[in-house]
């Protein structure tokens, strides 16, 4: 049988054919990120269309999702909590990110600077992982697109764009033949030892970045499965609970656990002595009828997640943070110090902080 002899150029051809559709998949992922925001998405405000996933005054503006995301973020939450401070570097943020997810998406589908593309692709579903890897109620939603999207790239990264791709029309210029670097940036041929050695980075990269981040999200690797934060259930931490003179409580409150499609449910609240009888208590009316000015929302922006009041009791969105003040009960007893604040869900769920001195 006669052997084909393929040259460099052939076998990189060949291998950038075989993840064609990958390459176009992961390219599409991105610009229909980035279109829903800039194209798709425009309503009418005030006699305007408005694209409201970019409008910051807007209740759909993008970033909302950066506030459901904090509680389990990885490593990053403290530069994310402080970019959440700052309105004009949340917008620029927001736009950069949209901008980088167009032009990833572009090169990819299109082939253009393909490598680069896919470079920055991987940069992408890193972030993308610290961020938002610990969400999704089905199939780990998040952690599988952003490990899928990281080893898609890596192929398309060492693959390049082939034949069906504008790198290739570059290409027959022979300016990218004078100028060694531009294979690195666009498609084409590399050395087959410099091949070797990414791919086994790359591969190497894949492995650690997968195994690693299911260890830490969800164990079930050398530990039994558990969730770093729970996406199924709420959970309310609260600290520094303190009881004024007139016996009015205010305490911090922020939803660090569960699904960024609902929100914790409180229908009443109490205070207990060290021996747990109750020495003053809230119910869901008294709860539902606190002014705005009892709920000091740490992000006020419309679009981010906060505590407020319900027909009964009030609620709080996964992520949301605050400050809450609840007013002089009626009818407490004057026997035992307060010792404990006790916030009870609809569902039973009890939350619990001890009272500072």
């Amino acid at each position: 049988m006669e052997r084909t002899a393929f040259s460099p150029a052939s076998c990189f051809s060949l291998l950038a054919l075989v993840l064609l559709g990958t390459r176009f998949v992961q390219g599409f992922i991105f610009w229909g990120g980035a279109t829903r925001r800039l194209i798709y998405n425009f309503h009418e405000v005030n006699g305007a269309d408005v694209a409201v996933k970019l409008d910051f005054e807007s209740a759909k503006f993008v970033a909302n999702k950066l506030t459901h995301a904090l509680p389990g973020t990885l490593w990053i939450q403290s530069p994310l909590e402080w970019t959440l401070q700052y309105p004009d570097l949340i917008i620029a943020s927001v736009w950069i990110w949209t901008l980088a997810e167009l032009a990833v998406g572009l090169g990819l589908i299109l082939g253009l600077a393909t490598r680069l593309a896919a470079l920055v692709s991987i940069g992408l579903n890193v972030s993308l992982m610290l961020i938002f890897g610990w969400m999704g109620s089905t199939c780990l939603d998040e952690w599988t697109m952003a490990v899928s999207g990281l080893a898609m790239s890596s192929a398309v990264f060492l693959a390049g764009g082939g034949t069906w791709s504008l790198d290739n029309l570059i290409g027959r210029s022979g300016w990218a033949e004078r100028n060694g670097w531009t294979a690195w940036v666009f498609s084409g041929p590399l050395p087959v030892g410099s091949v070797r050695t990414a791919a086994l980075v790359l591969a190497a990269v894949a492995v650690v970045f997968t195994v690693g981040s299911y260890h830490l999200l969800f164990g079930a690797v050398v530990s039994p499965q558990h969730a770093r934060v729970s996406f199924h259930s709420h959970d309310i931490a609260l600290s520094k609970a303190a009881v004024a003179a007139d016996g009015a409580v205010t305490f911090d409150a922020y939803v660090d656990a569960g699904p960024d499609t609902g929100a914790a449910y409180v229908i009443a609240a109490r205070l207990v002595d060290a021996s747990g009888t109750t020495v003053a208590a809230w119910d869901g009316a008294v709860l539902a009828a606190l002014p705005t000015t009892a709920i000091r929302n740490v992000y006020p922006y419309v679009w981010a997640s906060h505590f407020k009041t319900e027909r009964v009791g009030f609620s709080g969105q996964t992520g949301a943070r605050a400050t809450i003040t609840l007013p002089p009960p009626e009818g407490a007893t004057a026997e035992g110090a307060p010792h404990e604040l006790i916030l009870e869900a609809i569902d039973g769920t009890t939350w619990k902080a001890k009272v500072v001195p």
